[in-house]
């Protein structure tokens, strides 16, 4: 099955022609929705079904693929050769030659910029996207083959007593409730996070069912970073089981 958003239906119209009357595949519109891409979004939208808390779609018998994967599977099995490169995307608000450049998996990101003509040295970078994408410690990074894109944004400077970062109190105003496509409760879950209790997120209020999509983050007033606080109580909670 295939999945495609509903505001490209001529993608959709061009993939139907190109199947034969017999081939088991079927092309489905889904609603234009972030983030109605991740696999669990879209086996819900797509099948009516949900994956366990913590568990993957393999765990109830389904398998869940991005074209490119399926593009480079039917390009590199025959061969019997692997993945030495694929495609990424460098945009943000100061490149002047952004686009999709077919990149070497192991290219440092210090490289891709200086070859952008883009001074590193007062930029920010993201790896990965606007919402679940994360600000690099060090432009040394490789490209891998997870890497979706980069995202360079200049730094600002701040005039005095201005801060973008300042994180206030909860005001428990339900907005990341509201907004979390997992029908969490990132609020009590950040609380939670404050006060270190990290195993009880898991245990208690589905902490692995997040697939960090950054949308409480997103439209907190508060500016409470919360996917970054589950990112770090799940790495938290992995090193515990490892040592068990």
């Amino acid at each position: 099955m295939v999945g495609i958003e509903d505001n490209k239906a001529d993608a959709a119209t061009a993939i139907k022609a190109a199947l034969k009357p017999d081939d088991p595949i079927t092309v489905e519109l889904v609603e234009t929705k972030y983030p109605q891409g991740a696999e669990k979004m879209l086996l819900k939208s797509l099948l009516g079904v949900e994956v366990p808390a913590g568990g993957l779609p393999i765990d109830i018998g389904i398998v869940v693929n991005n074209v490119g994967t399926l593009a480079q599977l039917g390009k590199l099995l025959p061969k019997g050769e692997g993945l030495i490169e694929r495609v990424v995307t460098v945009t943000g608000t100061n490149v002047a030659k952004a686009g999709n450049y077919l990149m070497p998996i192991g290219t440092p990101v210090r490289f891709i910029l200086e070859q952008l003509g883009i001074t590193a040295d007062h930029e920010k970078v993201i790896l990965g996207g606007p919402m679940m994408g994360m600000s690099l410690p060090s432009l040394d990074v490789p490209i891998t083959k997870g890497t979706s894109g980069l995202l360079v944004f200049q730094e600002r400077t701040f005039l005095e007593g201005e801060n973008d970062t300042a994180v206030f109190p909860c005001i428990k105003c339900s907005r990341c409730v509201d907004a979390c496509p997992m029908h969490l409760n990132p609020a009590q879950m950040g609380w939670l996070a404050g006060k270190r209790h990290y195993a009880e997120m898991e245990s208690d209020f589905h902490l692995n069912s997040c697939f960090e999509c950054g949308c409480c983050s997103f439209v907190c007033p508060s500016n409470i970073p919360l996917v970054q606080y589950f990112r770090i109580a799940k790495a938290v909670n992995r090193e515990q089981k490892g040592k068990a």
